[in-house]
């Protein structure tokens, strides 16, 4: 029998191909339908309920053309956390911008009930660590 983490990191895994398609019915699967999406300030505003959280990400894959990877996944009961990284296009420009950040998610009956998401998406600057040597760990790299 599958262990709880394991399915829960592979719910994660489902929620970011859902986030790289644009796909409604493959982030609905993942979502509880009271599911909360918590930001940082100034990032983008809590987002509440399973529909209104797969249409959010679905239009921002439709403005933005992001591709998103997880570079790192941890499980234990029902949490789970992840490392991430997303190269994404800002409005009108046709350079690419890279953030990275991490989550955290709680699940409830195997679906994503809560993320609390530590990232800043600006298009001024990416969000990489100084040296940080990406591109050897697997990373993805602009």
């Amino acid at each position: 029998m599958e262990s709880s983490e394991a399915r829960h990191i592979a719910v994660v895994r489902r929620y970011f191909d859902g986030c790289n398609s644009g796909d409604m019915s493959e982030l609905l699967a993942t979502l509880d339908p009271e599911v909360v999406h918590f930001f940082l300030p100034d990032t983008f505003p809590t987002v509440r309920g399973a529909e209104h959280l797969a249409k959010f990400w679905r239009k921002y894959k439709i403005r933005l053309q992001p591709t998103w990877q997880i570079d790192d996944i941890i499980a234990q009961g029902d949490k789970a956390v992840s490392e991430w990284s997303c190269l994404w296009t800002p409005p009108g420009e046709a350079r690419r911008v890279m953030s990275r950040g991490t989550e955290w998610y709680a699940f409830r009956n195997d679906r994503i009930s809560e993320v609390r998401a530590y990232f800043v998406a600006d298009q001024a600057a990416g969000s990489e660590l100084p040296d940080f040597p990406y591109a050897e760990r697997g990373y993805l790299t602009p």
